[in-house]
């Protein structure tokens, strides 16, 4: 069995932001969700390039599996990056400083993972709302 995953959708594919939401229903495994595809978004309407990466500029979320079991956001590379643990329910806004930003790691995607992990119960929930700011541009560029 696998656990059921609902999404991810963009509710915006916009120039700048891209906005998703997901939510993971635990049947007591762990697993690994593309939240954000960039290979998959729109391209710039200004150029026709794709998009390159995304920061993390706002987030909502819920989790019942908190504390045993919190969920976390991950930079998608050879070696994933954690980059936000998810838990009990909160929202963050990291505007003020332009939101959190891939670190390029080796073999970096600019993919964004939601990663439930093998501590997770059954019957647990997760659900994000996400806010992501678009670049076309490798990160450092």
């Amino acid at each position: 069995m696998a656990n059921s995953v609902t999404g991810p959708t963009n509710q915006l594919d916009g120039e700048k932001k891209l906005i998703v939401y997901c939510s993971v229903y635990s049947d007591g495994s762990a697993s690994s969700t593309t939240l954000v595809d960039v290979s998959a978004l729109n391209t710039s309407t200004l150029n026709g390039e794709s998009c390159a990466h995304v920061s993390l500029n706002k987030i909502w979320y819920t989790c019942s599996g908190a504390p045993d079991a919190p969920a976390s956001l991950d930079w998608d590379a050879d070696t994933d990056v954690t980059f936000l643990t998810l838990a009990y329910d909160n929202s963050f806004d990291f505007s003020d400083i332009g939101g959190l930003k891939n670190t390029a790691a080796t073999g970096y995607t600019g993919d964004v993972l939601l990663v439930i992990p093998s501590t997770s119960d059954a019957g647990n929930e997760y659900t994000v709302w996400c806010e992501f700011l678009k670049y076309y541009e490798a990160p450092g560029s």
